[in-house]
């Protein structure tokens, strides 16, 4: 009985040393002093890659002529591509809608059928941004009927951005240094430093496109299609403390 009674005695004696020595921290860390900033650091790039998607498409009351049309548009387009000196990885030409038109007759409320519209779609992954805009301009010229705003972006992004968070790192120990110099106080050891969620790319200037489908000079035609710059930015949010 005894030897349980001093057992107990020592188990509440070893919890009441672990909550002092937790009360303890959670003071020392209270009364730390600390300084919190953010850090940024930011690049204008050139973009080198361009993502284009171009539809051809072509309407017929019969579905064989809007086909056998579209193939052949596509074709044309495709061939231009080559010409160009597009390689097979960079061109996807696989997708393909086929999509019956209607009228609807208000009086009779009957919906008849009109036709079908046979649409394609090539997909190019452009490097040679020189070439952007004779691609565009020839693609219209062959059959394009439509082509979305191409899509640019940076091969090397991912260690663009881990560049950058090395700078905006070292802004943040400057700006914490600035305000511990303010202080009339020393810079102590970094406590914490979190990447703040990056920030989509964004062009710093807009992408100048002709609106024309035709041009007999192709070299003033490319010179008319610059993308802007695109801004990768980024940003830090770091603790330091303030040395005692």
């Amino acid at each position: 009985m005894k030897h349980s009674q001093n057992t107990r005695a020592f188990l509440v004696a070893l919890a009441a040393l672990c909550l002092a020595s937790a009360a303890s921290a959670t003071r020392a860390e209270s009364t730390t002093r600390v300084i919190n900033v953010t850090g940024t650091a930011e690049r204008l790039v050139r973009p080198d890659v361009a993502h284009l998607d171009i539809t051809i498409d072509s309407r017929d009351a019969k579905l064989d002529i809007a086909r056998r049309e579209a193939g052949t548009k596509t074709v044309s387009v495709l061939r231009s591509l080559k010409e160009l000196g597009l390689a097979d990885e960079a061109i996807d030409s696989g997708s393909l809608v086929v999509q019956p038109e209607f009228s609807w007759d208000s009086k009779t409320g009957v919906r008849r059928l009109q036709g079908y519209l046979v649409a394609r779609i090539v997909r190019v992954r452009l490097l040679d941004l020189d070439k952007l805009g004779v691609i565009l301009e020839r693609v219209v010229k062959v059959g394009a009927n439509q082509i979305a705003p191409p899509q640019f972006a940076l091969q090397n992004e991912r260690v663009l951005r881990r560049e950058l968070l090395t700078d905006a790192t070292r802004d943040a120990k400057r700006n914490a240094a600035a305000v511990a110099a303010g202080l009339d106080a020393e810079l102590g050891a970094v406590l914490r430093v979190d990447a703040i969620e990056p920030d989509t790319p964004a062009f710093a200037a807009p992408m100048l496109l002709r609106a024309s489908g035709v041009s007999a000079d192709e070299t003033a035609v490319a010179e008319s299609y610059r993308p802007g710059d695109i801004r990768l930015r980024v940003a830090v949010k770091a603790s330091f403390a303030i040395a005692p």
